[in-house]
């Protein structure tokens, strides 16, 4: 990494300030809860959880009131309860998935889910940790987690995962909705009753998480990678710190979560008959396939089709 003393002094001097230190916490636990609640729209196009929606906006107004790091921490671990409250709705029952919190910590692996989960935010503390390093920060001094006291605990790397956690959670929805993962992609150990990946399975998923990181996203006129985007937003971090910005926005860009599996969708394919099909071009074994994965958790439609699809009235 490069060696970079006044922007590392800055840093230590921003976690040092109440304010500055707040300004910081705030715009990275606002991008978070901007991408949870972005999230959850997402789903209920294809679920009905307008309950779990609900209390989770009402617990992110919250954020609004709060005038401390300690306040934000409240608010953020609220919000995430009632936002793991509807992740498990949609996920599949045979999967067991409970909650992502236990009693004594975060990152178990009790279900094949959580499992999913923390590879997931593995491969993104790797990107989060990259990018500190690219861009020179001290790694071990945050401002919303607490400044590191032992080697192994790196608060800055933590923060910078909050705001980009979403891309690791709609990969693990996609994974097991579109069967790309299935249970016995897994075993479990009872020597720790924890969960393993197999070995193919794992790879097969690495693949898709690094495929989410390298998908693109508009960004002021150009095109950039989720990847791209995370150093990019550290080195506005930086610039922050040394005082060359005024400004931090964790939350632009902001992804255009799109389905193509939503509730109307799926009522169009299940009404169309065979004759209106072939009025809006689309082949007989086309509309086979249509029908019989409208009755999956989540399927894809390619664009040409759902153009012909669009344009049926």
């Amino acid at each position: 990494m490069p060696v970079k003393a006044d922007l590392r002094a800055a840093q230590i001097l921003a976690a040092n300030d109440p304010k500055k230190k707040f300004s910081i916490a705030r715009a990275l636990v606002q991008a978070k809860i901007e991408r949870s609640l972005q999230v959850l729209d997402w789903l209920a196009e294809r679920y009905d959880i307008p309950r779990e929606i609900q209390v989770t906006k009402l617990e992110a107004s919250k954020l609004r009131r709060a005038s401390t790091v300690p306040d934000l921490r409240t608010v953020e671990g609220r919000v995430a309860r009632r936002y793991w409250e509807a992740f498990g709705k949609v996920m599949p029952e045979h999967l067991d998935f409970q909650e992502r919190m236990t009693s004594s910590h975060q990152n178990n692996a009790s279900d094949p889910v959580n499992l999913a989960l923390n590879y997931g935010y593995g491969f993104l503390e790797g990107e989060c940790r990259r990018a500190i390093n690219a861009v020179g920060l001290e790694p071990s001094v945050g401002f919303f987690h607490d400044v590191s006291d032992y080697q192994t605990k790196q608060s800055l790397v933590y923060d910078l995962q909050e705001p980009f956690r979403w891309l690791s959670d709609i990969s693990v929805i996609a994974a097991f909705q579109s069967e790309a993962l299935n249970l016995s992609d897994f075993y479990f150990t009872g020597d720790d009753y924890r969960y393993r990946f197999e070995v193919e399975a794992k790879q097969r998923f690495i693949d898709l998480i690094r495929e989410r990181f390298n998908a693109g996203v508009a960004c002021k006129h150009r095109v950039l990678k989720w990847d791209t985007v995370i150093e990019q937003k550290t080195n506005e971090l930086g610039r922050f710190l040394l005082e060359k910005s005024l400004t931090l926005d964790f939350a632009e860009p902001a992804p255009r979560l799109q389905r193509s599996d939503d509730r109307e969708v799926r009522a169009r394919i299940l009404a169309l008959t065979g004759s209106k099909a072939r009025r809006l071009g689309i082949g007989k074994s086309t509309l086979q396939y249509l029908r019989k994965n409208a009755c999956k958790d989540q399927f894809t439609i390619y664009k040409p089709v759902m153009t012909k699809l669009g344009g049926w009235t």
